[in-house]
């Protein structure tokens, strides 16, 4: 899952969704200034690799993280070099 989410635009998107929980592709589009087809295939790689879950409501899909305290291990990662 670290290799998956080690892509910039995978991390934002990892990003946005622990702040917002659930969000549309349209509006993970939006929010990062993606174009459709790059927001559309990354967050499909990650679906595919376990680290988003999608759910289709009429024409919209909402995509949430599968494990939300993933943020938790992201965060970390960042913070573990800072302390030395």
């Amino acid at each position: 899952m670290l290799k998956v989410i080690a892509h910039p635009v995978r991390l934002a998107i990892v990003d946005l969704l622990t702040e917002r929980q659930k969000m549309t592709l349209l509006e993970l589009q939006d929010a990062l200034d993606l174009e459709q087809a790059i927001a559309s295939q990354q967050v499909t790689l990650m679906e595919q690799r376990g680290v988003l879950i999608s759910e289709k409501i009429g024409r919209n899909k909402f995509v949430s993280l599968r494990y939300p305290k993933m943020k938790n291990i992201i965060h970390c990662l960042e913070n573990c070099c800072q302390e030395m």
